[in-house]
């Protein structure tokens, strides 16, 4: 079982996106930031190429096309399919930076697809949250 955001867990989201179903023009770089969190503040950028995470970079990665940061609490109920993208970024519990319509647009299609999903219930079924 593993923490929540560790480098472990950012490694099991990883190997569970890497081979989810191609989605044309589904691209993008988006730089995750998480504060307040058991383990620090904690960064991560997905590199999304075609609707599949092509790359996970483990901490502050500059070549990102939008950066959204989270609070430990709120990450956690995203992740966990609990917050809603459009309610988080309204209620100020998800900030971006750059090119927000990356993250709110170009990759929605594969944040609120079933598969990805379906793969994160399976990784959240093994995750320990502090």
């Amino acid at each position: 079982m593993s923490v929540f955001l560790s480098e472990e867990w950012l490694e099991e989201l990883r190997e569970l996106t890497s081979d989810l179903p191609k989605q044309k023009g589904v691209d993008g770089k988006v730089k995750f930031v998480v504060t307040s969190s058991p383990l620090g503040k904690v960064q991560f950028c997905l590199n999304v190429s075609e609707g599949q995470v092509a790359k996970l970079v483990i901490g502050a990665d500059k070549e990102s096309d939008v950066t959204a940061t989270f609070k430990y609490p709120d990450a956690e109920s995203w992740f966990k399919g609990e917050l809603d993208t459009d309610l988080a970024y309204m209620n100020g519990q998800c900030k971006f930076e750059d090119d927000y319509t990356c993250f709110m647009y170009r990759l929605r299609p594969l944040f609120s697809s079933e598969a990805w999903n379906n793969n994160l219930k399976v990784l959240l079924g093994n995750t320990q949250f502090e």
